[in-house]
């Protein structure tokens, strides 16, 4: 019987150490990113993003479009301009960016 709990005990801590393992895999994102805008345009430009290669900027406009830069390299100095100019010349409201694998 002595046998069976230390067994139990031991299967109960290793089920405990896996779910502790688990639970800590999701670290957190990274992103390092440095973003501008003027009243037009909103422009994007990381050296990290969420374990991505390449990251566009993306524009919510005035007149309510969606616009989406062009793709750049994570980590090339490169920045995706999102030109809000380009819907009806439309404004800009805010951006965010999307990041991707290509």
């Amino acid at each position: 019987m002595r046998k069976i709990r230390t067994l139990a005990a031991a299967g109960v801590a290793a089920a405990t150490v896996m779910l502790g393992v688990v639970a800590a895999s999701p670290a957190s994102a990274a992103q390092n990113c440095t973003s501008w805008n003027d009243s037009a345009t909103y422009g994007i430009s990381c050296s990290q993003y969420d374990g991505y290669n390449s990251v566009r900027a993306v524009a919510l406009c005035t007149d309510g479009n969606v616009v989406a830069g062009a793709w750049v390299w994570v980590g090339s100095g490169a920045t995706s301009y999102a030109y809000c100019s380009s819907s009806n010349n439309s404004g800009y409201v805010s951006g965010t960016v999307q990041g991707g694998n290509r």
